[in-house]
């Protein structure tokens, strides 16, 4: 698929750094997570963890104790942990990120993504018909 970043592109990378973290997660790279509108939050493989659960696909195998809180009730049903990551398995609304535009707006600073999706601070605490209002007002008052 066109835009796509290939698995092969991702292990390339990945296998680049000596310590895995979740930095290196194939969300990292996708313009949902970058632009604040994935429908798993900050993590996929929380959403995977519930509905597909590595315990569950691998019956019978010892408990992975790579991380410190292998213990913990419901870290066995991650799959991404201690360092294992799984990119084979992304959700199917993947957009490879390829940045955004800082624009100034009347109020703020917005950033305008590649779909055309426009992130605004003021739109989700005052709107932008009160953002409008309160520009208009002051370009009355500066008159």
């Amino acid at each position: 698929m066109n835009g796509q970043l290939t698995i092969s592109d991702y292990l390339q990378a990945r296998d680049n750094t000596p310590i895995k973290h979740c930095g290196q997660c194939i969300c990292r790279n996708c313009l949902y997570w970058w632009s604040g509108r994935c429908l798993y939050d900050d993590c996929y493989d929380d959403y995977r963890a519930k509905v597909e659960p590595y315990d569950k696909a691998h019956p019978g195998k010892p408990p992975r104790k790579w991380w410190s809180d292998w213990n913990k009730p419901g870290e066995q049903a991650h799959w991404c942990r201690g360092g294992t990551f799984y990119p084979v398995s992304y959700c199917q609304r993947f957009v490879k990120y390829k940045g955004c535009q800082v624009k100034e707006c009347l109020k703020c600073n917005v950033a305008v993504y590649q779909d055309g999706y426009i992130a605004c601070s003021l739109v989700d605490t005052m709107g932008c018909t009160e953002c409008y209002k309160e520009f208009c007002k002051s370009m009355e008052y500066e008159q």
